[in-house]
């Protein structure tokens, strides 16, 4: 997310340097990972809560991303995903999926099993807007059109701490060990996922009080499976407990995926309406001065690994408009470089 927030930074004339995360070797289980790369993930629309910013952004996001993968030839297939109910009560979650989007699809044994073969079940949901993008090659591309807009771009060091001044921050950056370089800069936007984002906001000064600690814990892992890849979309073993955590999904060279979210998200309460007392997702947050009141500072929190990908291009808009004074988001309503980038 870092790359598509420096690279949008940069195209509109920003003076940007970005703090990047080297890019994965290994999955979260310690296992190398192979020439095949990355694959992402790019969940459909159904999974997120409507009239949240997470279902917005996600909706205007995966459609950027669908475009800028066709215009830089970025690896994309459109698999559609697949929704699997173990009882009755599971197929009316998603009865009640439907009844929200019409684009989705009911499913009878016999359809789940011509869409992908050994699931037991007792029926299912399909819905067509679902897929997985490369994301080594997706990052790749963000990173190179920033600093060809003139950001620069560093995997070498992290953010130590930052001090808000009269105008802009005094930034401390860590490299090796022993070493520390302090920067000055306009703005700071802190684009990293999951937990990291509050690490990160925690280590800017007059921060802690602002931090959300219901977003203190990691959003999920990702693994490699053995074997070839067992399912051709990506497919959700059930809607409640356990098993709505679970995402399966394949690789473009034929391998195979699971990424697990660290708490299970129920179909009921990923799809419940704001201002029920049902279980809900953690929504978008795009904490700006109006939230913390420190001048130039971008908090994105709540954006878990897993729609981070199909986010991106629209929070990386969002967050230009909030520098520019453009567009306010409060809470769940939907020489040295000026902008400085922590992904």
């Amino acid at each position: 997310m870092g790359a598509a927030v420096a690279r949008r930074l940069a195209l509109d004339g920003r003076e940007v340097m970005l703090i990047a995360r080297r890019d994965r070797q290994q999955d979260d289980g310690g296992h190398a990972l192979s020439a095949s790369g990355w694959p992402e993930p790019v969940e459909a629309s159904v999974v997120d809560r409507p009239r949240t910013l997470r279902a917005g952004f996600s909706v205007l996001g995966a459609r950027a991303l669908e475009s800028y993968c066709a215009r830089q030839e970025i690896p994309f297939r459109r698999t559609g995903q697949l929704m699997i109910a173990r009882d009755d009560a599971e197929m009316a979650l998603l009865e009640g999926l439907k009844q929200r989007d019409p684009s989705v699809e009911l499913l009878s044994v016999a359809d789940v099993a011509a869409h992908e073969r050994g699931l037991r079940c007792v029926g299912g949901l399909f819905a067509p807007d679902a897929g997985i993008v490369d994301g080594d090659s997706l990052r790749l591309a963000l990173r190179i059109e920033a600093e060809n807009a003139g950001a620069f771009v560093t995997e070498d060091c992290r953010l130590v701490a930052a001090y808000p001044m009269r105008r802009g921050f005094e930034v401390d950056l860590g490299g090796m060990p022993g070493e520390l370089e302090t920067v000055r800069c306009d703005s700071l936007v802190n684009a990293t996922e999951d937990y990291e984002a509050v690490q990160i906001a925690a280590r800017v000064d007059g921060m802690r009080n602002h931090v959300p600690p219901e977003l203190s814990g990691p959003g999920s892992k990702r693994y490699k499976l053995e074997g070839t890849a067992p399912f051709d979309r990506l497919v959700v073993p059930g809607c409640r407990g356990p098993k709505s955590a679970a995402l399966f999904f394949s690789g473009f060279q034929g391998e195979s995926w699971m990424d697990v979210l660290s708490e299970p998200r129920d179909v009921a309460g990923r799809g419940d309406e704001p201002g029920t007392d049902e279980p809900q997702s953690s929504d978008f947050r795009i904490q700006g001065p109006a939230e913390h009141g420190i001048p130039g500072l971008i908090n994105l929190f709540g954006v878990d690994a897993r729609s981070e990908t199909r986010a991106a291009l629209a929070l990386a808009d969002a967050v230009l408009d909030t520098l520019s004074g453009r567009a306010h988001w409060s809470g769940m309503q939907p020489a040295s470089p000026s902008s400085l980038a922590v992904a």
